[in-house]
């Protein structure tokens, strides 16, 4: 503070300067009595507290006494192994916090709370076993989080999603790594970089929502193949790096969403080719490195040979070296030309054929070729060049070189051409695609009989089973049928293996008349699921009259066991109500009638004056 004095031959000047001394001391006096913010015993700080290293201090939990006004903590190489919940809710000015280096296995939820200003978080070489995802909650700020070299075995979904804010993860080296959730990365809307290397990945994971992510680390797994569609959604990629990844093929149109890409590292694998202007699509590329690979130096790089010539004219070390066969054996690859080889233009082993279908299906039109090293066009009949890998709403080209359509429109009738490139040149192969509008008052259907009939010997005691399955319908809605007269006959050859006791019901024919046919389109396909569906049907009846010849077998059984059963002897004992003259001596006379009873005959029946004289005892 500037004093300025002001002095009249009227003031005293001792006065003046005593003025000036107090308006001094009130200004810096609390500057100079002010105690420094302490500091934890095991500690180093400096810069007023703001930084507090305790590195190797064999330290196995959070010191206290941290100063409020710590903005940088390094605690790593110590023996911490637990975060309790609170530990650093009065930092809140802390922005680095290093736990790395440590024993850690468990961070308590709320492990963070109070750090609303932390930007970078390290927690890498510990020994978590999962991700603390609970314990990111209030983290705003956080920019960056490594996990680098944790025993972590599983990434669940939405593990990061409490952290959106994040632009750096380090995952690599997750060796116990076995599962990646499909919405693992979900969230992450601001991610610029992601490292999982070394993670003993065999399948690259679902990077699509990582939209702004420009830096892709990948390196050290075992990723043998390199698919269409691994890197869809990454149109912000810069740079992809898959050294030590045991690559040994590359699929066409694997890298054609990257159309940012600016340096891909494709060093130390096994590959030995590559498909046909595989880098084409890449109009940003710029460093390539395709050392210490078996290259196979053929008609199938004689490509790639042109393209680096174009692309990298300084750059021959970064290219590598022919690795067969024994004449261009240690020769560059851009140093390559067509003198060295004999080379024939690519064959079409399936080319497209003529469609007829109804609008609203769905359509595909082969393009099928005899290596996976060729490039595969299509031109549409307005003139539109679709490349493999391309796709619209409706329309894409798959990997195999098929031009799909997911549902077609009366717009899409025309011709295609599908073109197929290699070094020596280019095949082509035309197809026409017809499309009718749609009937929906135009339906047929299938009608088939299927009768299956049991037979049993016909005796006195029962009837002869039969089971009657009449009129399975099935229906196809809006067909279009072109030939007229066209008779469908579906085939029930499988009931030949039924049982002998199974008659097959005549085939029924079902014959469209003229007037209402158009065309079938996908007939043989509709045939399949007929003859599917009439399989399943004869199955499950083969089965029901099993059961109903089992069912009368046993109802037989039983009837006979009824009807035979052991039979009753009955012994009626009439009592005379007098007793005659040999009464004396004391013997009475009975009569005794003996019978059996079944269900074949009819009970004795007994005299009116005798039935108030009967005993009757059951045997």
């Amino acid at each position: 503070m500037r004093v300025v004095m002001v002095t009249s031959p009227g003031t005293p000047f001792p006065l003046l300067w005593l003025v000036q001394l107090l308006l001094w001391f009130h200004n810096h006096g609390p500057q100079l009595t002010e105690a420094a913010p302490p500091c934890p015993s095991p500690c180093i700080c400096s810069n007023q507290a703001s930084r507090v290293i305790c590195t190797r201090r064999s330290l196995d939990q959070i010191p206290d006494s941290i100063s409020e006004n710590t903005r940088y903590l390094n605690l790593q190489e110590n023996s911490i192994q637990v975060i309790k919940s609170d530990t650093f809710k009065h930092l809140r000015h802390l922005e680095i916090l290093q736990l790395s280096k440590n024993h850690i296995r468990q961070i308590e939820v709320g492990a963070f709370n109070g750090l609303p200003n932390l930007n970078t978080l390290e927690l890498f070489d510990n020994r978590l076993t999962v991700v603390p995802s609970q314990a990111f909650e209030y983290l705003s700020k956080l920019r960056e989080l490594w996990l680098r070299n944790n025993p972590i075995e599983t990434l669940p979904a939405f593990a990061f999603h409490r952290v959106p804010s994040l632009r750096r993860l380090d995952l690599g080296e997750l060796r116990k790594l076995d599962f990646i959730s499909e919405a693992a990365f979900e969230g992450l809307i601001n991610l610029r970089f992601l490292n999982l290397g070394m993670c003993g990945l065999k399948d690259i994971p679902n990077l699509t929502p990582l939209v702004r992510l420009e830096e892709l680390e990948l390196s050290g797994n075992q990723l043998g193949i390199v698919r269409p569609g691994s890197f869809q959604g990454l149109v912000s990629l810069r740079k992809l790096w898959l050294m030590h990844s045991r690559v040994s093929v590359i699929e066409r149109n694997a890298f054609d969403d990257l159309k940012n890409l600016e340096e891909l590292n494709l060093s130390h694998n096994s590959l030995h080719s590559l498909p046909h202007d595989l880098f084409t699509p890449l109009h940003q590329l710029e460093r390539v490195h395709l050392n210490h690979n078996p290259w196979v130096c053929n008609c199938d790089v004689l490509w790639l040979s042109w393209w680096l010539k174009e692309t990298v004219p300084s750059n021959t070390t970064c290219c590598a070296r022919c690795h067969a066969p024994p004449g261009l054996k240690g020769k560059y690859i851009g140093e390559l030309d067509q003198s060295h080889f004999t080379c024939y233009a690519p064959v079409i082993v399936e080319p497209p054929t003529d469609l007829n279908v109804t609008e609203g299906m769905a359509a595909e039109l082969k393009c099928r070729t005899g290596t996976s090293m060729t490039s595969v066009n299509w031109f549409t009949p307005n003139g539109t060049l679709m490349t493999h890998g391309s796709y619209r709403v409706r329309i894409s080209v798959l990997h195999d070189g098929t031009l799909n359509f997911t549902n077609v429109t009366m717009q899409d009738t025309g011709q295609y051409t599908c073109m197929v490139t290699n070094s020596a040149g280019n095949t082509t192969a035309s197809a026409v695609l017809n499309v009718s509008a749609s009937d929906p008052s135009n339906t047929y259907s299938y009608f088939t009989t299927v009768t299956v009939e049991t037979l049993e010997p016909r005796t006195d005691e029962e009837e002869s089973a039969r089971q009657y399955i009449n009129e399975t319908f099935i229906d196809f809605p809006n067909p279009t049928v072109h030939q007229p007269g066209v008779t469908i006959t579906p085939s029930l050859s499988s009931l030949s293996s039924l049982s002998p006791r199974i008659n097959r019901a005549p085939e029924n024919t079902v014959t469209e008349p003229p007037e209402h046919v158009t065309n079938i389109p996908g007939l043989d396909d509709v045939m399949k699921t007929t003859k599917i569906i009439i399989g399943c049907f004869v199955a499950i009846t083969f089965m029901a009259a099993v059961m109903l010849v089992v069912f009368y077998k046993l109802r037989k059984q039983h009837q006979l066991h009824k009807h035979h059963g052991p039979a009753r002897a009955i012994e009626i004992v009439n009592v005379e109500d007098e007793i005659g003259a040999g009464a004396g001596s004391g013997i009475s006379v009975k009569s005794k009638r003996h019978f059996s009873s079944s269900k074949k005959h009819e009970p004795h029946s007994l005299s009116s004056d005798s039935k108030d004289s009967l005993k009757v005892k059951i045997m």
